[in-house]
């Protein structure tokens, strides 16, 4: 996992749960007259990390999203303990969730050393290149469902497993903090443009929230069967036990507003699931800070879970690191297991004023441990109105 709170996942769990903030000023290009002027940036130590990583290898000449798709593949084979070895390549895939909106000329962009004919890179070299580095030879494709693309991802990734994969990695990924990126979005009044104290600029759920921080991230997860796992004595984070997916057909910028959609894909994945509406305990929510996606998603919840909306905990990772597009789905997956496997879940910060039509429990401010947590969801809902939901629960109440 890379997001503007850390290069690995232990640095940005930790970060979470102490509930800072990821946001600041952009500097890495400029954005003079621009009017969102903070952003959720990578550490500029991912860079020189990566110097060492790739070092010897062409890749340090490939376009970044690239380059951090198969970085975080390895922290996340690395954490696997799977010996590639051992694997059967012939049944194990690689899927990757971009919206890739600006892939093509992002190094360009973003990094001039560079030479321009190494600029034009296809969106499907991102799961390519994984495929060729560990030879894996099952399916590998890119899904582009938006903000969605991550969590369609690790969707694809499961089904996969299901009908016999043997392994999968899924990846979500996107770089597109760019300048043309940030103009589209304030012509779309999606981003805030409070800029004097950028930490506190995102606020899911909050009355005075104003828009998404844009940002930047990748986040890769190894799956594979449950018995598989366990048999060769893995560390198992979580177990995905259903999914949801649905298609708005409503506003290519924007949700039905009642979160019809929303809630029937909550729905469908609790189903999917095999688990009743009161086996969740917590949302990882799509919460992105803007006010009418914050108010969907919280009539969505009431709307699939009933009376049992009021009992659950609900929070936004997004306060923290801001909205890093197609990775998002797939960090949110990940802080989600690490919530279920260490019983602590992320706080929503920002969070001063309540707003009396999003009245949820939002984990306000401070991360809060818990006991007995057995099952979460985690929510993505993306521009051309790509909903998928993803049912996660706790490996050790499984025999």
């Amino acid at each position: 996992m890379v997001t503007p709170l850390g290069i690995s996942t232990s640095e940005c769990w930790a970060n979470m749960v102490a509930g800072k903030s990821g946001i600041d000023w952009i500097r890495r290009f400029d954005v003079d007259g621009c009017l969102t002027r903070i952003g959720g940036q990578i550490p500029d130590r991912y860079f020189a990390e990566e110097a060492v990583v790739f070092q010897g290898s062409d890749l340090l000449d490939r376009v970044l999203p690239i380059r951090l798709s198969l970085y975080t593949a390895q922290q996340a084979m690395n954490d696997s303990h799977l010996e590639v070895a051992g694997i059967d390549r012939e049944k194990a895939g690689v899927i990757t969730g971009c919206g890739g909106s600006t892939f093509g000329d992002e190094m360009m962009l973003t990094e001039p050393g560079h030479q321009h004919e190494h600029c034009h890179e296809m969106i499907n070299e991102l799961a390519a290149t994984v495929s060729r580095e560990y030879g894996f030879r099952g399916p590998a494709f890119n899904v582009a469902t938006a903000c969605a693309s991550g969590a369609f991802a690790i969707c694809g990734g499961y089904d996969f497993i299901r009908r016999g994969g043997a392994v999968c990695i899924a990846i979500g990924i996107d770089t597109i903090l760019l300048r043309s990126t940030i103009e589209g979005f304030n012509s779309l009044m999606a981003l805030t443009e409070e800029n004097e104290f950028p930490q506190r600029a995102s606020k899911p759920f909050d009355r005075k929230r104003s828009g998404f921080v844009l940002s930047e991230g990748a986040c890769a997860v190894v799956l594979e069967p449950y018995s598989a796992a366990k048999a060769r004595g893995a560390r198992i984070h979580a177990l995905v036990s259903g999914y949801g997916c649905t298609s708005e057909a409503f506003n290519i910028i924007a949700p039905e507003p009642e979160g019809k959609q929303m809630a029937r894909t909550m729905e469908l994945a609790v189903s999917h699931a095999g688990l009743t509406p009161d086996a969740i305990g917590y949302i990882s929510a799509h919460g992105t800070s803007t006010p009418h996606n914050d108010l969907a998603e919280t009539r969505a919840i009431k709307l699939a879970f009933g009376d049992h909306a009021r009992r659950l905990a609900v929070s936004s990772q997004k306060s923290m690191i801001g909205h890093s597009i197609g990775a998002a789905g797939a960090i949110e997956f990940g802080v989600t297991a690490l919530s279920l496997y260490h019983q602590l879940l992320t706080p929503t910060i920002n969070y001063q004023t309540p707003d009396p039509d999003c009245d949820l429990d939002y984990v306000p401010n401070e991360a809060r441990g818990v006991s007995a947590l057995r099952a979460a969801i985690t929510n993505s809902f993306g521009f051309g109105g790509h909903n998928a939901s993803i049912v996660l629960e706790a490996a050790n109440n499984l025999p």
